[in-house]
């Protein structure tokens, strides 16, 4: 792998993760604020709205904020006739969400809400539209630093309404709110969005090509959203919105070791576009991927070696049997990973289609499962189908993408690593001191199957920096 390659990743990986870990830092110290002064039914309450927020960006603008972000990425990129048709889809989005109202009218917990539901979802379109604006234009150093101010604004406001105001959940989304169109605005001016809209230039064959690949999206995104949010609303639906509350804490927690690695694998998109067609692309790609497979299973073994001694000073007292659903959790965003990372070569190939049929398939098994499961185990039942549907994803990504590229994943150190996995997911069961000697000698082993890669990052990133600290001086 030549420097200039590693230094054009390394450098996009440091920069998304100044605004990951900046946005996770800060949510990190808000998740004990919001277990203390939210009761877990009302707590479920706002996941369930935050989740159907969610679903609702992509139906409202036809998703075309991710055509803008590849499409400006394009050489020769027309970005004042992207960001127009950026700008069309916003208004859609306004006219368009009216069908909230009569659809949260429907549901019961969810009705005097109406208004807050609407505005959430306005505001997180403008929000990712401008954001992916900035990501197409590579301004990524402005991204993470819009992500950054995002949170600031969500923790700010979360405290004046939650603990000043007493607000409760009207006080949670009017935070979320208010941060999204801040967000909005910090990136209008830092993408120069105001000088497009000057010279707004509507392109009609660009709105067909854009639309295109976007609407194909649209289904994905709902596949995507039923593998990740609906299990939360089917589990308030049979177990409970207290239960839901519970199960979306130990959800939170998976999220750890995902924004760990969905920092590299945006960075990782600019470098797979990049390097298409190159004469290594293969090998390039297999030993990036291996790379990321060691990354993930050092963290997730991590997590489940703490995650009990974690929870029980992070959350409020009746939170804390969360831990039982996250070593499940964990190993289905350890598919979640490898998966998106498989995907990035649907992204170079503007493979909409790919997207979609994987996250159908994944979609599917989850909501099987679901029914299956959830009435007979509860929240596990969710957690359980989720991972499998994860797993599903993951598999057939990796066949369908061999038409572009070979991955080769079936290699014994990643087969021990995976089975360790297992084997510390079942001893986190083990509700004793002995269980926990078990997760942290099972960690010490996953860091001797690895021990070579974990050696070999080491020397690429000092390598690195060698080479940057010469230049510089």
């Amino acid at each position: 792998m030549s420097t200039s390659r590693k230094k054009y990743l390394l450098k996009n990986t440091a920069i998304f993760a100044l605004g990951s870990f900046g946005t996770k830092f800060i949510s990190f110290f808000l998740v004990p604020l919001y277990t203390n002064i939210l009761t877990t039914s009302e707590y479920g309450t706002v996941d369930m709205i935050s989740t159907i927020g969610m679903v609702l960006v992509p139906l409202l603008t036809l998703n075309i904020c991710e055509a803008v972000m590849r499409f400006s990425l394009d050489e020769n990129a027309d970005l004042n006739k992207i960001i127009s048709v950026g700008i069309c889809s916003l208004f859609l989005a306004i006219f368009a969400g009216g069908i909230i109202f009569p659809v949260t009218a429907k549901i019961k917990s969810l009705n005097e809400y109406a208004v807050y539901v609407y505005m959430y979802a306005v505001s997180l379109a403008f929000s990712q539209m401008f954001l992916c604006y900035l990501r197409g234009k590579e301004l990524l150093l402005r991204y993470s630093i819009g992500n950054i101010i995002q949170t600031f604004c969500v923790a700010l406001f979360n405290i004046l309404f939650l603990v000043q105001f007493n607000k409760g959940i009207k006080g949670y989304l009017l935070a979320y709110i208010i941060a999204n169109f801040v967000t909005a605005m910090y990136a209008m001016v830092a993408g120069n969005v105001f000088n497009a809209m000057k010279h707004f230039s509507f392109d009609s064959k660009l709105l067909v090509q854009m639309v295109k690949y976007a609407i194909v999206l649209v289904p994905n995104s709902f596949m995507w959203w039923i593998m990740n949010s609906s299990d939360r609303l089917m589990v308030t639906a049979m177990v409970g919105v207290a239960a839901n509350g519970i199960y979306a804490v130990a959800y939170k927690i998976p999220t750890l070791l995902s924004s760990v690695t969905q920092v590299f694998n945006q960075a990782w998109s600019y470098s797979a576009i990049r390097e298409e067609g190159s004469s290594d692309e293969e090998k390039y790609n297999n030993d990036i991927y291996n790379r990321l497979v060691v990354i993930v299973c050092i963290c997730a073994a991590g997590l489940m070696m703490v995650m009990k001694f974690f929870l029980r000073y992070y959350v409020g007292a009746e939170y804390y049997i969360a831990w039982k659903y996250t070593p499940v959790l964990i190993i289905g965003f350890i598919f979640s990973t490898l998966g998106t990372f498989v995907a990035t070569a649907y992204t170079v190939h503007k493979d909409s289609m790919g997207y979609l049929v994987s996250g159908t398939a994944g979609a599917m098994v989850n909501i099987i499962l679901n029914f299956a499961l959830i009435p007979q185990m509860g929240a596990m039942g969710a957690a359980l189908a989720t991972a499998a549907s994860y797993f599903i994803v993951f598999y057939y990504r990796i066949r369908d993408t061999k038409k572009y590229l070979k991955l080769y994943i079936w290699q014994k150190r990643h087969i021990f690593a995976g089975t360790l996995l297992l084997v510390q997911a079942i001893t986190m069961f083990i509700n004793n001191p002995v269980g926990q000697l078990l997760l942290i000698l099972e960690f010490c082993v996953m860091i001797l199957i690895y021990v070579n890669d974990i050696k070999q990052l080491f020397f690429a990133v000092t390598k690195i920096c060698r080479l940057k600290n010469k230049k510089e001086h």
